[in-house]
């Protein structure tokens, strides 16, 4: 025999019990991300669907805008002044729509619903047997039309 230490040791290293923790740690943090991945998915998936509604609704209106448009474009066509009476009178008879007249000129309002919070507010002038769309913007349902502030020029 030997005169050596025949003591049975272990050779140094990491041990099962460390391995199993690690492999459980590791297990937990996918389970995590799996579950936020998920989640994040959900909400992408809903807001596209908002998205897609708001485009649909928001196209609609502009359609809708756009043949408001050519009904008053029509209407403007068919006389020859813009002061006649009759123009006025069947502008009139159109649901939402305003008017101003100026010399040589028709300017035409309207507001048309996106939903129920947001509007297309649009403006047109018609003048030289053509017209200009002077605005065409979306905005609040709540929100005034936009009065000039009043500012003291210092005469």
């Amino acid at each position: 025999m030997s005169s050596k230490n025949t003591r049975n040791t272990r050779p140094a290293g990491i041990g099962t019990g460390y391995l199993s923790l690690m492999m459980i740690f590791v297990m937990l943090c996918l389970t995590a991300l799996a579950a936020l991945s998920l989640s994040a998915a959900e909400n992408e998936r809903k807001f596209s669907r908002k998205s897609a509604d708001y485009n649909a609704e928001y196209y609609a209106a502009d359609l809708a805008a756009k043949q408001t448009l050519a009904a008053v474009d029509g209407i403007v066509k068919s006389y020859d002044s813009y002061d006649d009476f009759m123009l006025l009178a069947e502008l009139e008879n159109l649901e939402n729509i305003g008017y101003l007249q100026t010399a040589g000129s028709l300017t035409v309002k309207w507001d048309t619903p996106i939903n129920e919070r947001q509007d297309i507010r649009c403006e047109v002038r018609f003048r030289g047997g053509g017209f200009e769309i002077t605005s065409w913007r979306t905005v609040s349902s709540s929100e005034p039309e936009e009065v000039p502030l009043e500012v003291w020029s210092g005469e």
